[in-house]
């Protein structure tokens, strides 16, 4: 700290401030991941210029991240802060901490960050949502989970929270889990989110036989006359995905293991803004 003569300097001489963020403007001095000692001066001024709840957000931040919390706090622009600082579900601290550390190691950029923090806040309170995505984006150690995890709040953000029943719906044989349902609407649909979908056959028939098994399997889901929706960023043979589609609905309305269900299967294609549908007999 010896080559700070500005905020930083302050920070590690003043007895007052939280001593979690002076350990953790200390750390960040000696860490590979903040470019210059002027950085962690204009993140200091930055958090001293908070409020606050925010204010005491931002050091827990670089306390629980150090140099990535320092680098994160001085490269957003102030809306953008402001905007992941309010969020507050249950597991903010964590989802935070991800924030730095996946935005240092380049997995996540501004942006993806100023939009999953803005999609949790407007999701905020719904069951599953700790578990489910934001659980995802804490865990991802690379940009396609990112990816993942912003697809599937930015979907349920527009669905939207108040037509939402709950998210990550999980079935469990023992204390193995065998599947997952991304999201439940009010009106008892399941949606999935994807990135891309269509590629294979095999990659399609593991996906329906895999969700339709846990709709079927798990209490809380009506399973004959309910729809299952998959959302995909991109579908790339829409013809087959069709065609498997008509023959899921059909086995399922024909199979005693499957309780001859009346099941409808959707695909939407938002590359294309279409949805995919079943042939239609006669």
């Amino acid at each position: 700290m010896a080559k700070s003569d500005g905020p930083a300097r302050r920070v590690a001489a003043d007895g007052g401030v939280d001593n979690g963020f002076r350990i953790g403007i200390a750390r960040a001095a000696d860490s590979k991941a903040v470019d210059s000692f002027d950085q962690i001066d204009d993140a200091v001024r930055k958090i001293e210029d908070l409020d606050g709840p925010a204010n005491r957000r931002a050091k827990l931040l670089v306390y629980h991240t150090d140099g990535a919390g320092v680098k994160l706090v001085d490269e957003l622009d102030d809306s953008t802060l402001q905007t992941i600082l309010a969020v507050d579900i249950d597991r903010a601290r964590e989802l935070r901490a991800a924030f730095a550390k996946n935005y240092r190691h380049g997995h996540a950029s501004r942006d993806d960050i100023e939009e999953f923090a803005r999609h949790v806040d407007n999701l905020e309170g719904i069951e599953g949502l700790n578990s489910g995505p934001v659980g995802d984006f804490i865990q991802a150690g690379d940009s396609g989970n990112i990816r993942g995890a912003l697809d599937e709040v930015r979907r349920a953000d527009d669905i939207g929270a108040e037509n939402i029943e709950r998210m990550s719906l999980e079935v469990y044989d023992g204390k193995e889990r065998v599947g997952e349902l991304d999201i439940q609407t009010e009106s008892g649909k399941i949606v999935e989110s994807k990135g891309s979908f269509g590629y294979r056959k095999v990659e399609v028939e593991n996906q329906f036989e895999t969700k339709l098994s846990t709709m079927r399997d798990h209490p809380d889901v009506e399973f004959d006359g309910n729809t299952f929706e998959l959302r995909a960023n991109k579908v790339n043979d829409p013809d087959m995905v069709e065609s498997k589609i008509s023959e899921w609905e059909t086995k399922v309305a024909e199979s005693s293991d499957w309780n001859n269900a009346d099941i409808t299967i959707e695909v939407v294609d938002e590359s294309t803004n279409t949805v995919i549908t079943g042939q239609v007999e006669g």
